[in-house]
């Protein structure tokens, strides 16, 4: 098991926030792009939006909950993040090739 400390936590922390900042400031640039699109491409960019809002709020929750659980649920709810951050990532990135093709 990962020996886990408070500084660990923070790093751990620090990192996650910053990859939220950079596909949140992605999504502005696709919300940018998708206003210059038809209407159904603002139709399917809402419906991501909506989701991905849901996902950051989610992500956002976890990490809360990690600086309370600390050591006992750290695996755990780290997995968890990960795996959201990744399909969060991936869900922007397939959007971006979407509206850049």
């Amino acid at each position: 098991m990962f020996n886990v400390n408070e500084k660990t936590l923070g790093v751990y922390q620090q990192k996650v926030r910053a990859q939220i900042k950079e596909l949140k400031a992605k999504m502005q640039m696709l919300e940018a792009d998708a206003e210059k699109t038809s209407a159904d491409m603002r139709i399917q960019y809402q419906k991501n939006l909506d989701d991905w809002k849901s996902r950051f709020q989610e992500i956002e929750m976890k990490l809360d909950k990690l600086s309370e659980s600390a050591k006992s649920g750290w695996n755990d709810i780290r997995s968890g993040i990960d795996k959201a951050m990744n399909e969060l990532s991936n869900s922007i990135e397939n959007a971006t090739k979407h509206f850049n093709n």
